[in-house]
């Protein structure tokens, strides 16, 4: 389920709202918008409110939404879609795919998150070497820790983030290459 939909699901008042809104939520909030801009946004232009223009898909597609709910929705989803409506016009292919399925946890610009998940900014990781698997590797199947990035220990684990086209691959492998 999406970020905003989670979040007005996870608000309601009783248990009995939650499992209706979450019902109703669920059939035509999935995860299917994880990693592209929706639809709606598209004409969006950058400089501009995102959010404004979030309560008014919002409204359209539900208008018996209480207006302090289609508020908070906005908001949550504007924060959520923005990075993926600024990378999906990106003129770096890889830059799309990066920001839907690494960003969340190495960071916009490839910081990682301390003690969580090790940074790519810098990492040896991004040099081929024989002792280690490769990116196109990683990127297919995961990585399984412990290992070492920048001289820290990591422990932890990298599920495959659903890249499997060779053109999708090798974008976001040249896209990483600017964290050498």
């Amino acid at each position: 389920m999406g970020l905003a939909a989670l979040i007005y699901v996870e608000s309601a008042p009783s248990p009995w709202e939650h499992a209706a809104r979450k019902r109703g939520c669920m059939l035509c909030h999935t995860d299917s918008f994880a990693g592209t801009p929706l639809p709606c946004l598209q004409q969006w232009q950058h400089g501009t409110a995102l959010t404004p223009l979030v309560k008014q898909a919002m409204l359209a597609e539900h208008p018996t939404l209480p207006g302090d709910d289609a508020d908070l929705l906005a908001h949550a989803l504007a924060h959520q879609q923005l990075p993926l409506l600024a990378a999906a016009r990106s003129t770096a292919p890889g830059a799309a795919l990066y920001t839907a399925k690494c960003a969340i946890c190495h960071g916009k610009n490839g910081e990682g998150q301390a003690g969580n998940y090790p940074p790519l900014q810098g990492s040896e990781w991004l040099t081929p070497s024989p002792n280690r698997p490769g990116l196109e590797s990683i990127i297919r199947n995961g990585l399984q820790g412990p290992i070492t990035v920048k001289g820290q220990q990591w422990n932890s684990t990298m599920l495959p983030p659903g890249i499997t086209s060779d053109a999708d691959v090798n974008a976001l492998i040249d896209y990483l290459q600017q964290f050498r």
